[in-house]
């Protein structure tokens, strides 16, 4: 237990997750909104806080199953002591746990209302069964040389089994916010540009403005604030649908002004 808490705790691991997290659910609703994830130029420190929420909660359910273990260890202890046949078929279940556990995670996706749980859960069931097959050998008393080369391979496929799960959770969360874009909940943004922009998305209206020694010649509106991160803002029209509708870029450095409102 001391060396996987250890591999968990570790600030390179949780900052490694933290970044992939934030550009696993990134890329995945970028692509769901019909834009290339690179477009968005978010840096490491955007994927980090757009991740921390989220992580700290699968960080959670990993600690709450810690503290499960710690609870089976010390039942399962006190058990051998008397060995029976309840003992003996719990130790056969914790042999052949990384074959059993991801097996019935895999029979729970048929199953409409756990699917999504499944598709999270499946990487998981591999690296917590694997641990606990790793457990009962360890309690069986493995001879020192195959326990250090065990234990290798154990943190090598916990960590793979760990990042896989996490980019499964993270596709899920990045498919859940494209489904939730509604452009009528987002911020409307009034555009004032000295020149004409020719923005053509749907829903989008081009008013000249009629001073003509104003600095602002146009005004467009119609738009929603969709993200500002990357020093661009990402605009989408009223009408924007995800089979049809346009993402409008505006970097912050342009010749603009912008006006934001209530939805």
């Amino acid at each position: 237990m001391r060396w996987v808490t250890a591999i968990l705790a570790n600030a390179t691991v949780i900052t490694a997750m933290l970044v992939y997290f934030g550009w696993q659910r990134s890329d995945v609703m970028a692509k769901r909104l019909g834009i290339n994830e690179s477009i968005l130029g978010m840096s490491t420190r955007d994927y980090v806080l757009r991740s921390v929420g989220q992580v700290l909660v699968l960080l959670l359910i990993i600690a709450l199953g810690g503290f499960v273990w710690i609870a089976l260890d010390r039942w399962l202890t006190r058990r051998m002591e008397t060995p029976g046949r309840l003992t003996a078929v719990i130790l056969r279940l914790l042999s052949l746990a990384w074959l059993l556990l991801p097996a019935v995670i895999y029979v729970l996706g048929f199953v409409p209302a756990l699917k999504a749980f499944a598709y999270i859960a499946f990487p998981f069931s591999i690296g917590a069964g694997i641990l606990l097959a790793y457990y009962r050998a360890h309690i069986a008393g493995t001879p020192p040389v195959r326990e250090t080369l065990l234990r290798g391979f154990v943190a090598l496929s916990a960590a793979f089994a760990l990042f896989w799960g996490t980019s499964h959770y993270a596709t899920v969360l990045g498919n859940n916010l494209a489904d939730k874009v509604n452009p009528r909940a987002l911020t409307k943004v009034t555009v004032y540009s000295p020149q004409r922009l020719h923005l053509s998305a749907p829903g989008v209206a081009e008013l000249p403005l009629p001073d003509d020694k104003s600095t602002y010649r146009f005004k467009y509106t119609g738009l929603r604030l969709l993200d500002h991160t990357g020093g661009r803002y990402f605009l989408i029209s009223d009408t924007w649908t995800r089979k049809t509708g346009t993402v409008i870029v505006l970097a912050a450095k342009d010749p603009v002004r912008l006006e934001f409102s209530h939805a």
